[in-house]
């Protein structure tokens, strides 16, 4: 299943190159006249965007990190090229249509609605950025949970992907958003870390600024950083990891299930601290799969991340295709709620078309 996601992730960005060039050659004669240059600019930024971010988690570099920020940025707007161009594309093939009217309308006025539609997708990158750097608060009210918990509140984060973009003083504004809301505790469902930044002593200051009680499950991108660099970081900054363990937190049981890709779910990992008497427990899974473990768990609510959302049209119908109603939101799970976050960060380009990035406050009444 990962190979097939892998797949459709790279046919749209191929087939997007496509769209995304044949609407800025339709600018005018000027751009036309560099139709080589432009593509070779496209898939040079492509390729650049990946390969920095491989090859930043094999060596450490100022200047590599620069360009690969750089590089996300440029293909954040191009995937909003891409789009648009699919627009573009489509309503030139319309005019191959029996409509003479309309074929006279669409090829005499090519060159604006490709202005038109290259503006909209520069306007579309400049809010995507900004739904990107910018998370919104959004409160969930949870009823029927056991009467020595009502009142208690807790927040969740989710896919932070701390490095090379979201550097240390991002994160203290979301510490400061998050300190605001004066929760009893705080969950990061995974991602942490994007695996883009291996000096990860510099954002210990700005995660020891969480004042309530802050709980790290980890994500598949905690996994990128070599070494113990990810377990010292938080350490260092105060941050309580559970991975396959579970911890009381204003009377309720936070279990951490460690990372399991979605391919190899399904399993029963092994909780040895579980206490047998919790009657409030919330089971944290950083891919939004496994619900049938942690409802066997006893848990009354299941968080989760690592879609995004989808973060970027249309790559939100593949999220939709891989967990179903399980990629974004609210859900019931056999009684079970679960919470899968859009994200409070992103990962690679640092865009969010559609929405934006979320801090979830949990209320028990």
């Amino acid at each position: 299943m990962m190979f097939i996601s892998l797949a459709a992730f790279l046919f749209l960005v191929i087939v997007g190159h496509y769209f995304a060039w044949r609407l800025v050659r339709a600018l005018g004669q000027w751009w036309e006249s560099k139709r080589k240059l432009i593509l070779v600019v496209f898939i040079g930024v492509t390729l650049i965007f990946l390969g920095s971010f491989m090859w930043l988690q094999r060596s450490e570099s100022v200047w590599l990190a620069g360009l690969y920020v750089a590089a996300a940025l440029l293909f954040g707007l191009l995937s909003q090229l891409m789009l648009l161009g699919l627009i573009f594309w489509l309503t030139q093939l319309s005019a191959h249509l029996p409509l003479a009217t309309w074929s006279k309308l669409v090829s005499s006025r090519r060159s604006l609605l490709a202005r038109s539609l290259t503006g909209l997708a520069l306007l579309l990158f400049l809010l995507g950025t900004y739904n990107a750097f910018f998370p919104r608060v959004k409160t969930i009210v949870l009823s029927g949970w056991p009467e020595s918990v009502r009142g208690r509140s807790f927040v969740q984060l989710s896919d932070l992907h701390l490095g090379a973009v979201y550097r240390p003083v991002w994160l203290e504004r979301i510490a400061t958003q998050v300190n605001g809301l004066a929760p009893d505790f705080i969950i990061i469902s995974g991602d942490l870390f994007d695996g883009s930044d291996e000096t990860l002593s510099e954002f210990i200051p700005a995660l020891q600024s969480f004042q309530a009680p802050t709980i790290l499950v980890p994500g598949n991108h905690d996994y990128y950083v070599p070494g113990a660099a990810v377990a010292e970081a938080t350490a260092s900054g105060d941050i309580i990891t559970l991975s396959d363990a579970a911890a009381e937190f204003s009377g309720i049981e936070v279990v951490g299930l460690n990372y399991v890709g979605r391919d190899h779910s399904h399993l029963r990992r092994e909780i040895t601290d579980l206490q047998t008497t919790a009657n409030a427990r919330i089971a944290v899974n950083h891919v939004p799969v496994d619900q049938a473990e942690a409802k066997s768990l006893s848990a009354r609510l299941m968080l989760s991340g690592h879609a995004h959302r989808g973060q970027i049209f249309p790559f939100s119908i593949v999220t939709s295709w891989l967990y179903g109603s399980f990629a974004y939101g609210l859900e019931d799970y056999e009684g079970m709620l679960t919470y899968t976050s859009a994200g409070t960060g992103t990962w690679g380009p640092p865009l969010r078309t559609l929405w934006p990035g979320e801090i979830i406050r949990f209320v028990i009444e």
